[in-house]
């Protein structure tokens, strides 16, 4: 008797952050599409929380150490409870406790690459237990090198497939508000610090000086952020972590963003989404938006404020009244969800 395809999303992280809530949307959006899909997560954490909240009832595991024996069975059992053909894993850690859980059993295994990697794989212990692996999804260009780069395997088994926002259609009119957004966790890497003093350097009128910051933020940060600003003469605002960011992306128009790296960034899909100009830095998978065709995009040289405040400058200085979001046609050909399932369905056929 031949087994019904079914697909589990393993996400085991403890942490709170956009991979675990990647890993519930893409559980979503598989089972609205027809693709018969549960989570599974480790016990106690946010991700099983969150999933729990919304409408899913995530399959958790309760285990101490990425290899461990209660991992392994656990796992085993799930995959044998539910029949599970296909395993997509968001992470990397665990993938030693994987390779022995699906030893002997018919169950295909995909990794998701969402973040880069810095350290090598490609040692004889880690060719062994990435040797379970048939697949890696990366959801950038960016990110596909980097798995080229660090992982052992061979191109045949790495492709990409974009991330998508979901069946909402982009936003069809620009935001109106002279304004600055930064949405991320308020912290140095993500290029916070650099973004006022960017903003304080350019050669822009002070009106024009406004950014808020969307996002969890120490009171040890906000405290410098706002000694800087008010040193120079900029309003800054701290909402926080907000779950609706909607009225942001559509009060503001323009995404000040110099990370100092990312996979592919909600932020950015969202901002094109809604029609703001994006001024990153070139790292990463940033120049990848303007390969593709996106425009009002401008990416100022790695970590140089100096070049920074010069982009924001043709920005504000660039910026068109024309209401009509430019990002509308292409944005529906890179990241409609139709296309993103279509191609992972075809590697979990």
């Amino acid at each position: 008797m031949v087994k019904q395809a079914k697909t589990a999303i393993l996400c085991l992280s403890h942490f709170e952050g956009g991979m675990e809530l990647d890993a519930i949307k893409q559980t979503k959006l598989f089972k609205k599409n027809g693709i018969d899909t549960i989570l599974i997560c480790r016990k106690s954490t946010f991700l099983e929380e969150k999933a729990q909240l919304e409408g899913l009832e995530p399959n958790s595991i309760a285990f101490k150490s990425k290899l461990s024996y209660a991992l392994i069975k656990g796992l085993r059992n799930i995959i044998k409870e539910h029949n599970i053909t296909t395993i997509i894993f968001f992470g990397a850690s665990e993938i030693k406790s994987i390779y022995f859980a699906v030893k002997g059993i018919d169950c295909k295994v995909i990794v998701r690459h969402g973040t880069t990697k810095s350290s090598s794989k490609k040692d004889f212990i880690h060719k062994i237990f990435y040797s379970c692996v048939s697949k890696h999804v990366a959801i950038s260009e960016h990110l596909r090198k980097n798995v080229l780069d660090i992982i052992p395997c061979n191109k045949e088994q790495v492709l990409t497939i974009y991330n998508t926002v979901g069946s909402a259609s982009p936003v069809e009119t620009r935001p109106k508000e002279m304004s600055f957004l930064h949405v991320g966790r308020v912290e140095r890497g993500k290029g916070v610090y650099d973004a006022i003093e960017a903003l304080s350097i350019a050669n822009i009128p002070n009106s024009l000086k406004k950014i808020t910051f969307v996002g969890r933020a120490s009171e040890q940060d906000k405290s410098k952020l706002v000694d800087i600003a008010k040193k120079n003469h900029i309003s800054v605002s701290f909402s926080g972590f907000v779950s609706n960011t909607e009225d942001y992306y559509s009060k503001n128009k323009f995404l000040l963003f110099p990370s100092y790296g990312e996979g592919l960034p909600n932020v950015i899909l969202e901002s094109l989404k809604y029609g703001l100009t994006c001024i990153t830095y070139n790292n990463t998978v940033f120049p990848e938006f303007k390969s593709i065709g996106f425009a009002n995009f401008y990416i100022a040289d790695n970590m140089n404020t100096y070049d920074l405040a010069k982009k924001i400058e043709s920005a504000i200085n660039e910026d068109q009244d024309n209401e009509i979001n430019p990002h509308t046609t292409l944005f529906k050909a890179q990241f409609n969800e139709e296309t993103f399932i279509s191609r992972w369905k075809n590697i979990i056929k």
